[in-house]
């Protein structure tokens, strides 16, 4: 699957909010509890990392690979798997030298504009609010996925100014050290 999204700072989560209804059905409230495993060594921000993330009765395993970013809007190839027995995974990935290198918190509003695109207001601890539109594809719609995202941040009034291009991680990092 390949995410395709743009991220962008929100100052007015209020109005910000009223915008997201307008174009996408409110679909609830997730609060989302991630940690981040790498191999590389600490003291500095690393390339590669996996994310585990909390769910109803299981965990899923993600890791991303960028493919591009263009106008704002990021394309990554997003691999991503189910795992029921978190301890015994952390085993494996301990044996292979994995170490946690991050905890990220946040609080997603999630506004549904079609199958496989939405639109999400975030509450990120540390950080604050944000938006991600964010489209999910195959390689041969890329363009195409970047096209809707780029209609929707203009009907949602962003400014190029308010486009993020780091991940939050980063921006949690740079936050922190």
């Amino acid at each position: 699957m390949i995410e395709v999204e743009s991220k962008a700072k929100v100052y007015n989560p209020v109005a910000f909010r009223l915008a997201a209804k307008a174009l996408g059905q409110f679909m609830g409230v997730q609060n989302k509890v991630d940690d981040y495993y790498t191999l590389e060594k600490p003291g500095k921000f690393p390339k590669k990392s996996l994310r585990i993330r909390k769910k109803l009765g299981h965990y899923e395993i993600n890791f991303k690979h960028s493919l591009g970013y263009r106008n704002g809007v990021h394309a990554k190839k997003e691999t991503e798997f189910i795992v029921k027995d978190i301890s015994d995974f952390l085993s494996v990935i301990d044996e292979f030298g994995f170490r946690r290198w991050l905890r990220k918190e946040k609080k997603t509003e999630l506004y549904r504009i079609e199958k496989n695109f939405h639109i999400e207001l975030n509450n990120v601890r540390g950080l604050g609010w944000f938006v991600e539109v964010e489209y999910l594809t195959d390689e041969s719609h890329i363009e195409y996925a970047q096209r809707k995202v780029e209609e929707i941040i203009k009907k949602l009034g962003i400014s190029k100014s308010q486009i993020v291009k780091s991940g939050y991680t980063k921006l949690l990092w740079d936050k922190r050290h």
